[in-house]
């Protein structure tokens, strides 16, 4: 996932404040006035960008009015900034803070605890066992699971949940999957907090006659080619058609598993 370290982000931070600092000394003119309206809510930006990525710390109950405040915030602030810039074109600086803090966003709703492949290749039952006990325990989230039959390789994301407004579910839910996961064949890393959770498309290369390698891909980004391996079984409460495994054919040999971006969390949930 694209993120940005913590110092970085700091640097930043410490920059516009030390701008603000010394805003009086902007020139009392209309470019000085727009710099100097523009303040406060670009270091408001700066700040959400800085904490959305920490949601994982609170209460799981407090997230969705967290996530709600943050997303008024980001427009307030964008709002107040493109009214400054209305009759100018907007520096490029200010562009890429409101670009940044909605990115932070999106992915904070799209964050989640993901379980990886710990064997050489892994194997997912039919999860309809899955949508049930999501369905019966209320769960409106999202969870997503290896097609059923398909060999998923080291190191691939084999099943992902995520709670309504992102984040880790109820720890019950997570202990559900974590549980049906073990009755596959293949085993598994411990699940951790990612974000944003990702996809795994297999490529293919028709004129070598077959798979090349799987990537794993933000479900925040553009739809890469191939293949999505990982099915959805259960959105905002409504059980998805999952397909019966295909039949057993001969094993592939392993492929890679390419990352499209930088992995995010890695933390244990």
């Amino acid at each position: 996932m694209n993120t940005k370290d913590t110092t970085t982000w700091a640097s930043l931070l410490a920059g516009w404040v030390q701008f603000a600092q010394s805003a009086v000394a902007l020139p009392k003119d209309e470019q000085g006035n727009r710099w100097r309206d523009s303040i406060a809510p670009a270091i408001g930006l700066h700040a959400l960008s800085m904490a959305l990525p920490e949601l994982h710390t609170l209460d799981p109950a407090e997230r969705p009015l967290a996530m709600d405040k943050a997303e008024m915030g980001i427009k307030e602030h964008a709002g107040a900034i493109n009214a400054a810039w209305a009759s100018e074109p907007m520096p490029d600086s200010l562009i890429e803070l409101i670009e940044d803090a909605q990115s932070a966003w999106e992915d904070s709703l799209n964050e989640g605890v993901v379980w990886r492949c710990k064997s050489e290749r892994f194997i997912s039952r039919h999860p309809g066992e899955i949508g049930l006990a999501m369905r019966e325990a209320g769960f409106m989230g999202e969870v997503f699971v290896a097609a059923p039959g398909i060999e998923m390789f080291k190191d691939a994301p084999i099943a992902w949940c995520r709670d309504q407004s992102g984040g880790m579910p109820d720890e019950q839910i997570v202990e559900f999957i974590d549980g049906f996961l073990k009755t596959c064949t293949g085993d598994t890393e411990a699940p951790e907090i990612m974000r944003p959770l990702h996809q795994v498309y297999r490529q293919m290369d028709f004129l070598a006659g077959g798979p090349t390698h799987d990537l794993a891909s933000p479900i925040t980004g553009d739809l890469p080619a191939g293949q999505p391996l990982l099915v959805p079984v259960i959105i905002g409460g409504e059980i998805c058609s999952v397909s019966l495994p295909p039949k057993s054919g001969k094993p592939l040999e392993p492929l890679l598993v390419k990352w499209a971006t930088v992995q995010a969390e890695d933390q244990e949930s």
